[in-house]
Formats: C-alpha cells, structure tokens, sequence
C-alpha cells in the first residue's frame, strides 16, 4: 500500500476511536475539511477537530474503508459510516472521500456521502 493510502487508513482508524487530536495530526496546519452540498468548509486543526466530534446523541462512529485509488497526490476512498445512537439504533452512512495531501499529511477532505436508504 502507499503512503498516502495508509495515512487514510490511520484516518479511518483515528475516527473509529474517536481520536480526534491523533486524526488532525495527520492534517497540515491549514487542513480544510468540506461535505459536498455544504456551504464553506471547515479550516483549521483545531475547528476540524471540534467538528468531527459527534453531538450528545451519538455514542458510537465507526468508520470502515472498503476501497481506495490513488493519483498523483490525491486519494479517493470509498467506504462506510456506522454511527450508534444512545438510544440503540443504528445509522448507516455512506461516503466516498477524496483526499489531498501535501507531502505525506492530508491538506484538503471533501466528502460525498449519504444516509442509506434516504433518496440521493
């Protein structure tokens, strides 16, 4: 696997265990973070990291790669989003995200992503 392949790897890891510091310390300075459909994007380690961090209902995210392309300084990844209610229920996310690095930390996220079983 690449470089840039396991830094998304780490990411996903990171994100699984709600590790936030250790997921933007895989970003630059000035990462920017953006969800297609969104306005504006989220810049910053630090306002990225205090976005990703689920709201009170949620007591679990787990996030799971299935597969990658690489280009150049940029991967794609498309994968899956657990995410576990309070309450027991489940919510199933999908999502392909493309990553671009700056030398081997991630400099730019968008992602594509969509609640399964709600209309694209």
């Amino acid at each position: 696997m690449s470089e840039h392949k396991d830094v998304v790897e780490d990411y996903a890891a990171h994100f699984s265990r709600q590790d936030w510091p250790g997921l933007v310390a895989l970003m630059t300075e000035d990462a920017e973070r953006r969800e297609a459909g969104v306005p504006g994007s989220i810049r910053g380690r630090k306002d990225i990291e205090r976005d990703m961090a689920p709201g009170a209902e949620i007591s679990r995210m787990r996030m799971e790669v299935q597969r990658m392309v690489e280009e150049g300084g940029i991967v794609v990844a498309e994968g899956s989003v657990e995410l576990t209610k309070r309450d027991g229920a489940a919510i199933h996310v999908v999502f392909c995200n493309l990553f671009e690095f700056q030398g081997r930390l991630i400099r730019r996220v968008t992602s594509y992503s969509a609640v399964e079983g709600t209309p694209a």
